[in-house]
């Protein structure tokens, strides 16, 4: 963003950065230019953010942010990968301790039957009222968690028991997991089945999905490597057409066909054999996990050879550019954990750029330009030989950059950001001396790797470029795709190919160990690969399931969010509209509080027949009113519903303007009630939709079409959703 910036600056078009950690200051100025880089997470949690900010000044995305054009990058990764979950803000609530005791004993009373007689009793009747969505949500999430705690969570194998707490035990591990629980009210669930005090869980308060966020954008387009196999869905669902762009040179990477194994262990000494082979030849080995990971690096080092390790454990994560900026040199074995998604070109021969500036930045930290207590949050200096020659001849200015430096007291980010500006930005007329000169420096530098580096990128081609490795096929045949093309970028040589084994996980879930005890039978021995188009042919099959499965995934959450999402758009613009009304709220309160006396009489009062409960409920709600409204007064309107309304509305509109004269702040506090009281309604519903969707999906099992049950139910509970959000807004402000 920082290079494509300058250009749009040179040309007049404002550029802006969103990062996490910014205030909502900051957030609102970056937005507020004609170019804004932000990630796909942070826009969309701002999108929440804005629709819970209780003041105008809280929102950061203004009113017309839909109406930008919009682009993404990575659009496979975003709309279909990330699109099976939503985007989610939760707090923390008090459990309801008497439903997870009582759906332990229902538990714990369930007995087993044969489908095929009838039961002794009528097995329907206890189970109906479990459909239905009233008083907080449904009974289903808590008798399908108190059963799974039963029937499928073991003490001392799943979960440890401690004197106030369960902890969950890792699988893999046997450790506990401290901090950790389980989601959907299982760990409520398994405390009550163990006697222990349900804990806290989380309730949602927001929520949007991708296809929702995105769909709201007037002009949206996308990019991405790999979108032709997921074209139908892209147009099906964020209407977008999906067009090729020729590459600009000829692919020249050669990918080998699959070679699979009995075991693991004979794949991974395969993979191993054919690094070593490579003779110089620059290999990147992508694995799934960073146990594999670093069992690959320590077989590569009992063979002699070094390899650097780059994966998702918070020691190797500073240290990402320098590895990437070395994987392309001769003789570099790179082992990567997920590497496909991590967006980053590895060079041939090495980049001198990115070199140049770790070599800046390890001269200005050995020479003391950070805060006490700052160079910790840097990678250290890079080992002896890292760099492709040494350059003494920049000393001189790299001391007076130095010194400059010093005076301001760098913590690390700052660093960090004077050396973006310095070896990635153009030149500026407000630049500091500081920074010409240590873009002065950084050009040198870069030129003195580049001509060393030279040599080594024809050496290189010549070994026939990067050489990808893969451990594993991943569920979806595009992140395949992605990892192959690490090698071959640019039309440079390149080679790729997987070393799979019927252990795998998705040869265990596909009947990898049928094919294993085949093997057996043919006395097939552990070390010999097998090239089968028979067996690459299955992966893809595999591939293509696995895929459609995910893909039903989004498409149901995609239909239940479509009745969800049309819901929230008309609370959030009701939610704008109240942020906007400012000093006017006093009016919307008095309108409101006209509306709740028709609750009033049209609910409890059976319009207008049962006095004495209209009287007692207008009191409770206007304390104001003691005294002057009872059921003598109302008595005269009994059966007459619109005549008592008006004598009432008249009646509250006094005490409403009574509370309004001698109220401070009055309007300010209206707003504040009114959107808090609509924030928590909103929350409740939101846990009442989800507890729905578990209700509906059951119903199934009935005969009845979810989807239809879903839209029927949601409806039901939207339309009490306004009544629910001005009656605790009214009684909140008339009872302060």
């Amino acid at each position: 963003s920082l290079v494509n910036g300058q250009v749009l600056n040179f040309l007049g078009v404002s550029t802006g950065l969103i990062q996490g950690g910014m205030t909502e200051d900051e957030r609102r100025r970056q937005y507020d230019n004609d170019v804004v880089w932000v990630s796909n997470q942070e826009i969309g949690f701002d999108y929440l953010r804005d629709h819970l900010s209780m003041t105008s000044s809280g929102v950061v995305l203004g009113d017309s942010w839909d109406s930008r054009f919009c682009l993404v990058d990575e659009a496979d990764s975003i709309f279909i990968d990330e699109a099976r979950t939503p985007l989610i803000i939760s707090e923390s609530v008090d459990a309801d301790g008497t439903k997870f005791s009582n759906a332990k004993i229902l538990a714990d009373n369930l007995q087993p039957i044969s489908l095929l007689q009838p039961p002794p009793w009528d097995p329907r009747h206890p189970f109906d009222s479990l459909f239905e969505v009233k008083d907080g949500g449904s009974w289903v999430q808590y008798v399908t968690s108190a059963v799974m705690a039963k029937e499928l969570f073991k003490p001392g194998v799943d979960y440890a028991i401690g004197p106030e707490s369960i902890s969950i035990i890792d699988a893999f591990s046997g450790r506990v997991l401290e901090g950790r629980k389980y989601k959907d009210g299982l760990h409520q669930a398994i405390e009550a089945k163990e006697g222990i005090t349900v804990s806290k869980q989380s309730r949602v308060i927001a929520k949007v999905t991708y296809q929702a966020f995105f769909g709201m954008f007037k002009d949206l387009s996308a990019m991405t490597g790999t979108a032709k196999t997921s074209e139908v869905e892209l147009k099906d669902v964020y209407d977008l057409e999906v067009v090729r762009v020729p590459t600009a040179l000829p692919v020249a990477r050669r990918d080998y066909k699959d070679v699979v194994f009995k075991t693991r262990r004979a794949a991974d000494e395969a993979l191993v054999k054919e690094v070593v082979a490579a003779g110089g030849r620059p290999v990147l080995v992508g694995t799934t996990s960073v146990e594999q990971s670093e069992r690959i690096v320590a077989r590569l080092q009992e063979e002699g050879v070094k390899a650097e390790l780059l994966n998702a454990d918070a020691k190797n994560a500073p240290r990402e550019s320098e590895i990437v900026a070395q994987a392309g040199r001769v003789g570099r074995v790179t082992v990567a954990t997920n590497m496909a998604g991590r967006g980053t070109d590895i060079k041939l021969g090495g980049d001198a750029g990115i070199m140049a500036q770790i070599y800046l930045r390890s001269k200005l930290v050995e020479a003391k330009v950070l805060a006490e207590g700052e160079e910790a949050f840097l990678p250290a200096t890079p080992e002896e030989g890292y760099f492709p020659v040494d350059t003494p001849e920049f000393d001189g200015e790299i001391s007076k950059v130095a010194s400059d430096l010093k005076k301001l007291g760098l913590t690390a980010a700052s660093l960090s950001q004077v050396l973006s500006v310095a070896c990635d930005a153009t030149p500026g007329s407000d630049d500091p001396d500081y920074v010409t000169l240590a873009r002065a420096v950084f050009e040198g530098v870069e030129a003195s790797f580049k001509d060393v580096l030279a040599a080594e990128v024809s050496e290189v081609k010549r070994l026939g470029g990067l050489y990808v490795m893969g451990t594993n096929r991943h569920e979806s045949p595009r992140i395949d795709r992605q990892l192959r093309g690490r090698a071959g970028r640019q039309g440079d040589p390149g080679s790729s190919r997987f070393f799979l084994s019927f252990e795998d996980d998705m040869f265990k879930v596909f009947g990898g160990d049928k094919l294993a005890k085949m093997l057996e039978v043919f006395r097939v021995s552990e070390d010999m690969p097998i090239e089968a188009e028979s067996v690459t042919k299955t992966l893809d099959d595999v591939q293509l399931k696995v895929e459609e499965n995910y893909r039903e995934i989004r498409d149901n959450v995609r239909t239940f969010d479509e009745v969800l999402n049309g819901q929230r758009m008309v609370i959030y613009q009701r939610r704008m509209r109240m942020l906007g009304r400012g000093g006017e709220f006093g009016d919307l309160i008095e309108e409101m509080a006209g509306e709740v006396v028709d609750d009033i009489i049209a609910g409890a009062g059976k319009g207008g027949k049962e006095v004495g409960k209209i009287a007692e409920l207008i009191v409770q709600f206007f304390p104001q009113l003691g005294g002057i409204v009872g059921s003598g007064e109302l008595e005269k309107y009994k059966g007459r519903g619109s005549e008592m309304s008006q004598f009432l509305r008249l009646a509250v509109g006094e005490a409403v303007g009574a509370k309004r004269a001698a109220t401070k702040e009055f309007d300010k506090k209206a707003q504040y009630l009114t959107l808090l009281a609509l924030d928590n309604a909103w929350s409740q519903h939101l846990n009442n939709m989800e507890s729905l969707v578990e209700s509906v999906t059951l119903r199934g099992y009935r005969g009845l079409d979810p989807k239809i049950e879903y839209q029927q139910d949601g409806f039901e509970l939207f339309k009490g959703l306004e009544g629910t959000i001005r009656r605790n807004a009214v009684f909140s402000l008339m009872n302060q």
